[in-house]
């Protein structure tokens, strides 16, 4: 029973957060689509297919519009503050938004680069991704150069596991990020030019012009 809780909980954690933002967008579409469709029904007389859809994209961009210059962003940092202060929504809220800033930022530096780390036994390795390489505590604790490193789940990437991994044991891999994400999410099924040819890609690229 301690582990069926224990799975029940981390299934929760997953799924949760992807559900609720798929509800909101749809709760969303059906609300504006009938709004709107009713309103220039009775201006118009005519049905506009998709309005909801489209109204949910100018939301969005808006958003994005906002959130790229200063008033917005202390516009949208103030809403943030009160949703974060009602209980329970508050964790959601929060983990959504930690996704959204990790994976889909454009300025997002939470994975730095892609490599191959031997998991989860010795003779199989697993795609992960360096996020960090200032962990001097753990380096004195491993008693050499350590690294943080983000093996993701697959298909979905923004559940995985943390493992703080010798420098050493890595092997480096000639990809973007964006690369090794769609190999990741794919489960293996779109494969890099680089990796087919075992020639440099984007990545070993502007790191050998570096």
């Amino acid at each position: 029973m301690r582990r069926l809780r224990q799975y029940l909980l981390a299934g929760i954690a997953v799924v949760l957060p992807t559900a609720l933002t798929v509800y909101v967008l749809w709760f969303l579409f059906v609300k504006l689509d009938a709004i709107l469709g009713t309103f220039i029904r009775k201006r118009a007389g005519v049905r506009v297919p998709g309005i909801g859809l489209a109204a949910v994209v100018v939301i969005v961009l808006v958003a994005g519009v906002l959130a790229s210059n200063l008033i917005g962003r202390k516009m949208i940092k103030s809403g943030q503050r009160v949703l974060e202060a009602i209980p329970l929504f508050n964790r959601i809220h929060v983990a959504i938004r930690q996704i959204s800033d990790a994976f889909l930022s454009d300025q997002s530096t939470v994975l730095r680069r892609v490599a191959l780390v031997e998991f989860p036994r010795a003779g199989l390795y697993s795609v992960c991704f360096v996020t960090s390489e200032d962990v001097g505590e753990f380096d004195k604790k491993i008693g050499k150069k350590a690294v943080n490193v983000f093996l993701p789940h697959t298909p979905n990437p923004t559940s995985g596991y943390m493992l703080v991994v010798p420098a050493s044991d890595l092997i480096p891999l000639n990809l973007t990020v964006e690369e090794g994400l769609k190999l990741v999410i794919s489960g293996g099924s779109v494969v890099p030019e680089s990796i087919r040819t075992g020639r440099a890609g984007a990545a070993g690229e502007a790191k050998d012009q570096g």
